[in-house]
């Protein structure tokens, strides 16, 4: 299965799906606000089409902000709108007043723009029908309310795949970069590779930070999702791996700036470089069967990760006895001294 192919093709079936969504609630919207005696019934689908969000969580919070916003915009405004002018000046006045308090009270952006919209349309229309205030208020509920029910009814949400789909690109990449390195060290460390490997560790990290936001994304998807809890098992699997692979880039990033520094220093020996290539070999295969094993199990609907046999990785080096019981301090001693060189660069 190829990995790109899968992820344009969830984008197409996505965008089809909120087509669907925002197309039925708006025809639904509109015809119960119609039903319901309102004379703007557009109002509905324009809240309709405002509220659909990527997930039901958000959609329920920004139509909660919207109904809020506009009852706080109707509440600033009802009471002198009828003895005002209707010109920017005034609409500007009532704008500066509607927003004060909200804006001092610390409440959400998106309530704070619906006050505005709200102020500057029941400013208009007052006064040009006695119906938009009521129109307004139950026809912004009743949009709110179509929209997420037809949100959850409708292939709700659901963006599990798409990061189990990264995280097993990722995992992939990051395998390759194990090789890559393993590769560079047998070959005597050659700095122009090595800079170009530092740049990959760049874009990887990148890579890892799109990642996490694919899950965090997907949490949220399953957030009042009635049919999601299946999915949570499998993300939380999936989070195990992330968590794994997490530890695998810290360490091949740190791995290649410590060889880096010892091939500079010309003490690096041949039958030492070999090992760790050798190592560093295995790690790599390792993370690449498990991304792949990732895959598969996607493909055949398989909600366990079965984590292959960590007997097959073998330490390749071993330090003398004597050194053995410093291991840890040598460990922080390195670290340390590698941050106060970065430190001292100017």
């Amino acid at each position: 299965m190829d990995i790109n192919k899968g992820k344009q093709r969830f984008e197409l079936i996505k965008g089809l799906i909120l087509i669907a969504k925002i197309s039925i609630a708006s025809g639904v919207s509109w015809e119960l606000a119609k039903m319901l005696g309102s004379k703007h019934p557009y109002l509905a689908p324009l809240t309709v089409i405002l509220s659909i969000q990527e997930t039901i969580q958000h959609s329920a919070v920004y139509a909660f902000y919207r109904i809020v916003g506009t009852l706080f915009g109707i509440a600033a405004t009802i009471f002198i709108i009828k003895h005002l002018e209707v010109n920017g000046w005034t609409i500007g006045l009532l704008l500066i007043m509607g927003m004060v308090l909200p804006v001092v009270l610390r409440l959400h952006k998106t309530i704070i723009h619906q006050i505005a919209l709200t102020i500057l349309l029941v400013f208009v229309f007052v006064h040009k029908t006695n119906y938009y205030v009521s129109d307004r208020i139950r026809d912004t509920i009743i949009g709110a309310l179509v929209a997420i029910i037809i949100h959850i009814i409708i292939v709700p949400p659901n963006y599990v795949k798409e990061a189990r789909r990264t995280l097993t690109q990722f995992g992939i990449d990051l395998g390759q970069l194990f090789k890559k390195v393993a590769y560079w060290v047998n070959n005597n460390c050659e700095f122009i590779e090595g800079e170009n490997l530092i740049d990959d560790t760049t874009d990887l990290l990148q890579e890892l930070h799109q990642v996490e936001k694919e899950f965090e994304k997907a949490e949220k998807s399953l957030k009042l999702n009635p049919f999601g809890r299946n999915k949570k098992q499998q993300l939380k699997q999936n989070e195990q791996f992330l968590f794994q692979l997490k530890h695998g880039y810290t360490y091949i990033s740190g791995v290649l700036t410590t060889f880096n520094d010892w091939s500079e220093t010309n003490s690096l020996p041949t039958v030492d470089r070999q090992k760790w290539a050798v190592q560093l070999q295995v790690l790599g295969e390792y993370v690449t069967k498990q991304a792949n094993q990732n895959l598969e199990n996607h493909a055949i609907n398989k909600s366990s990760l079965d984590l292959l046999d960590l007997s097959s990785i073998p330490l390749q080096i071993r330090i003398p006895p004597e050194l053995e019981s410093h291991r840890h301090q040598l460990s922080l001693y390195n670290d340390t001294l590698k941050l106060i060189d970065k430190l001292e660069t100017k």
